[in-house]
């Protein structure tokens, strides 16, 4: 193994230069997969879909090229030499036309000559442009023709006559045609987090378009905002003022972030899910964006109503305008570190190594890590996860899971561990905020393998057997043993459990029987997919059970395992299929996950995972677990894309915990009771085989949220 010692100074903490030259470089955006397209054929383009073709065209100058959206490629053009020359569109319907748009190959003083026609029938034509006497050039901006009355055509013809490079002939980018003229503005409305906007979903009429929330200090408090043109607009971006109350109490600017939703394939479809702070990105013709603001608020700030506005600008279009207003309430939340919830998202060191084309364990790879892994701790996080056997969960994912411990045999048939990595990460996650626990990975794997190396021969050996069996436990036994020391030594013992994920409760037991006798001070930690009757008698300090079978029995022995000390979850993965944070799934949900551990008296949840990405998760986050198998949803093995960038998956999930914090506040503040309004709406959250529709979730969060900020506003809640 490739060694990492001189990457950690003094304490354990990672050397951070402030130079930019020496931070790794993250990959660029991949060029998005797909457009979210606004419903309708006369909105955008309505050439967009037309079948093109040509009089004539050169080789590589295609007649398609017209219509493929690009206007600034000196290569993807129609060219024709002989002239006069044209070029056909055909609609798969009569649409109507109030403005034309034409890019023609800019370049000079070259000046082209032509006429554009319309035909219902694609025999008899109306002329609608008529520039055979054309003297200006051609320029990027492109030929703009607002016609003096709508038509409505199903064929447009565009003819060159002329160049004035005689040579060049027909020299044409793009054809665009829209059915209202370009007023320069751009069309937007407030949002709501409830929703993942497409061309199916525009905010309607009614849409606000002035954006009002309430937080709580030490919260992170959302807002979506939502754009969309008939014609492209180039280089939007957007920008937030200063948040001020008239008393003239401002939020640091550093406060407010705003992302703009990028779109990814999901099982086939598009969908918004990438937060990306992108600085410009374009709008194509048709389509639509959402922008994500997120403002946390400073756990100093001076309540109060705070004001500002957002602004979405493009070139050459008229801003559009969102003011602001945030009511900060005295209710404080404490910092994360310190709340209660107990969140269990699993890491995946390898795969961000892959993706950032790193070493992994490398100065590089650590570098790489820690903004990942503090956004993770600011979530609340409790657990490191770390591996002490190969592949714990088989060759299902993308990227292998990796050993952070070695296993070596000697010739004499003895054993020695090295835990050079194990240490180290161990070490870089606590610098990074995650402190309380470190979950194993694992005495069961999935594949029924464990591995060493041959200290003789340097081979990698593959051991094959299972609990029972003596081999298990000679396998087993010394590195048991071994560990138990070396994490004693350490004054990690009390915060180290052996985790299993979902294995039956007989393997558990017979497990458990050589974890006794070779560490008896190392507890368990298990993710049962079982009803908990199955694990009846397991001596389990951590359990977290799969949200399908949460059940009477087990919350009514939620408040006896709290006081013995254990740590009582739930998990969602794969299952259910709905409350879950799959890229497909309502966006509330998530949130709604926080209210029903709240509601349910758990101590918070895991999810599977963090980072476990698919080849390209930028493009495409459908699951590769086998090159030619999708077998689990959209998202279901990541929150966080690379970048790293967030998701609103991933904000709205921490939201969730935030209220289950809160909700922790008021209990404590009346007694251990919360106020009848806000119990009220919290039971409503208990039975997740009750959840109703997208709209009803986004609802009945948004009720249940209210609840809680009216409750707040009674009396000051500080830490």
């Amino acid at each position: 193994m490739k060694s990492i010692r001189g990457v950690w100074l003094g304490a354990g903490l990672l050397a951070l230069s402030a130079g930019a030259a020496d931070f790794p470089r993250a990959r660029h955006f991949t060029p998005e997969a797909v457009e979210l397209r606004v419903r309708g054929a006369d909105f955008g383009n309505v050439l967009r879909d037309a079948k093109v073709t040509a009089s004539s065209y050169d080789t590589e100058q295609r007649p398609e090229y017209v219509v493929d959206g690009k206007h600034d490629d000196a290569v993807l053009h129609w060219g024709a030499k002989k002239l006069p020359a044209w070029v056909a569109l055909e609609m798969p319907e009569a649409r109507r036309i109030a403005e034309l748009r034409l890019w023609m190959l800019a370049g000079g003083v070259r000046r082209q000559t032509f006429f554009i026609e319309g035909s219902s029938d694609g025999a008899t034509w109306t002329t609608l442009v008529d520039r055979r006497e054309n003297q200006e050039p051609a320029t990027p901006a492109g030929f703009r023709f607002v016609l003096p009355q709508p038509v409505k055509v199903r064929w447009v013809r565009l003819t060159v006559v002329s160049n004035s490079k005689a040579d060049d002939g027909a020299m044409v980018h793009e054809i665009a045609a829209y059915a209202a003229p370009d007023d320069g503005r751009i069309a937007g409305a407030v949002g709501d987090l409830g929703t993942r906007y497409d061309g199916n979903s525009l905010p309607g009429p009614a849409a606000p378009t002035a954006w009002r929330a309430t937080g709580w200090r030490g919260e992170r408090v959302h807002g979506q905002f939502v754009v969309w043109s008939s014609p492209e607009r180039r280089g939007l971006r957007a920008e937030v003022s200063a948040l001020r109350t008239a008393g003239g109490a401002k939020l640091d600017p550093r406060a407010a972030r705003v992302r703009v939703v990028r779109p990814v394939l999901a099982d086939g479809a598009a969908a918004g899910d990438v937060l990306d702070a992108a600085e410009r990105v374009d709008l194509p013709a048709g389509t639509l964006r959402a922008w994500w603001l997120t403002v946390a608020v400073p756990r100093d700030a001076t309540p109060g109503v705070y004001r500002g506005e957002l602004t979405v600008r493009a070139d050459g279009a008229e801003p559009r305008v969102f003011p602001l207003e945030l009511d900060v309430l005295v209710a404080t939340l404490p910092e994360p570190r310190a709340w209660a919830f107990h969140l269990d998202v699993w890491q995946h060191p390898w795969a961000i190594a892959r993706w950032h084309d790193v070493a992994p364990w490398s100065e590089a790879h650590f570098r790489l890590m820690r903004p990942y892994l503090v956004e993770l701790a600011q979530a609340g996080q409790k657990v490191i996860t770390t591996t002490i056997t190969p592949r714990p969960w088989g060759r299902r994912d993308y990227d292998d899971y990796g050993t952070m411990v070695q296993h070596i045999r000697r010739a004499d048939g003895s054993w020695r561990f090295d835990y050079e990595v194990f240490d180290h990460y161990v070490k870089f996650a606590m610098a990074c905020g995650i402190t309380q626990q470190i979950h194993c990975y694992s005495l069961l794997t999935w594949g029924g393998q464990f591995a060493y190396t041959d200290e003789v021969t340097g081979d990698e050996r593959a051991w094959a057997t299972e609990p029972g069996e003596a081999a298990y436990a000679d396998y087993w036994g010394p590195f048991l043993a071994d560990f138990e020391k070396h994490l004693a030594a350490k004054g990690w013992l009390e915060r180290t459990r052996i985790a299993v994920d979902e294995a039956p409760a007989p393997m558990m037991k017979a497990m458990m029987d050589v974890l006794r006798t070779h560490a008896p001070r190392l507890r368990v930690a298990l993710a049962g997919n079982q009803a908990p009757s199955h694990y009846t008698g397991l001596e389990v300090a951590d359990f977290s059970i799969i949200l399908n079978h949460v059940n009477d029995e087990l919350v009514r022995d939620l408040a006896a395992r709290r006081a013995a000390g254990r740590t009582t979850t739930f998990y969602i993965c794969l299952d259910p299929p709905r409350p879950n944070t799959f890229v497909t799934s309502p966006p509330a949900e998530a949130v709604w996950l926080g209210y029903s551990a709240a509601a349910n008296g758990f101590d918070g949840l895991l999810r599977w995972a963090y980072t476990t990405w698919p080849e390209n998760p930028l493009r495409d986050t459908s699951y590769w677990g086998h090159p030619h198998i999708r077998y689990l949803p959209a998202g279901d093995t990541f929150l966080m894309y690379p970048g790293p960038r967030s998701s609103i998956r991933w904000e709205l999930l921490r939201d969730g915990i935030e209220e289950a914090e809160k909700l922790r506040l008021l209990r404590a503040r009346g007694g251990g009771k919360l106020p009848a309004a806000v119990a009220a709406e919290l039971a409503g959250f208990a039975d997740p085989q009750k959840l109703g529709d997208g709209a009803a979730v986004a609802a009945q969060v948004e009720a249940m949220r209210a609840a809680v900020n009216a409750a707040a506003r009674a009396g000051g809640i500080r830490p």
